[in-house]
């Protein structure tokens, strides 16, 4: 069973991402019926995050999942659809936060789709380099590694160098037995003269 927190609470003021908080695809909610104050956890007594100043239906849906998870009390739960999770009796709060914590992953990745959707047709500059940034920064974190090897005409001259050596010339030594001549049977190399059989 692993452990699961209340949902990510995401920047204040800056775009939520994944939770379509400025994505072009979400119409914008103008008038919110309730003024803007922080809200507590009535389990826990921590204040939670705010609603941001011009919030998008995404921030109040975050929040009101945040809220409703802290107010069963508890702080972790299984995963959504997982053996852990469907032994959970129907009563269990553990139950409900595990499906909204699911509920809240498949909206804000069905917002980012959205969002990237929208990038794709209307800014396709932003959308590569938003889909290649991942691979950019791997690239940067691998250049060191990347230029340490070697390239492959490198690996080609050293194979060659390897393959195509001069002869070796043969040298008898002092005190040593005579060597015989590779290629040429019966003839014998000794210190100071040549042998034949």
């Amino acid at each position: 069973m692993s452990a699961r927190r209340n949902p990510p609470a995401g920047n204040q003021g800056a775009q939520d991402r994944l939770g379509g908080g400025s994505a072009p695809t979400v119409a914008r909610t103008a008038d919110i019926a309730q003024p803007v104050r922080p809200l507590r956890a009535a389990a826990h007594g921590r204040p939670l995050r705010a609603v941001p100043p011009d919030p998008m239906p995404g921030d109040v849906t975050a929040l009101r999942a945040e809220t409703q998870i802290a107010a069963l009390g508890v702080d972790d739960w299984p995963p959504y659809g997982s053996p852990a999770w469907l032994a959970l009796a129907p009563q269990d709060p553990r139950t409900y936060a595990a499906t909204l914590e699911a509920a809240e992953q498949h909206r804000r990745s069905t917002a980012e789709r959205h969002r990237m959707d929208w990038l794709m047709d209307n800014d396709p500059v932003e959308w590569w380099r938003e889909i290649t940034a991942d691979a950019n920064a791997y690239a940067g974190r691998q250049g060191h590694a990347i230029a340490a090897r070697r390239t492959a005409e490198e690996i080609r001259v050293a194979r060659d160098r390897a393959t195509h050596r001069p002869p070796h010339q043969l040298r008898a030594t002092p005190g040593w037995p005579p060597i015989a001549i590779p290629g040429q049977p019966g003839r014998y190399l000794t210190h100071g003269q040549e042998i034949s059989a």
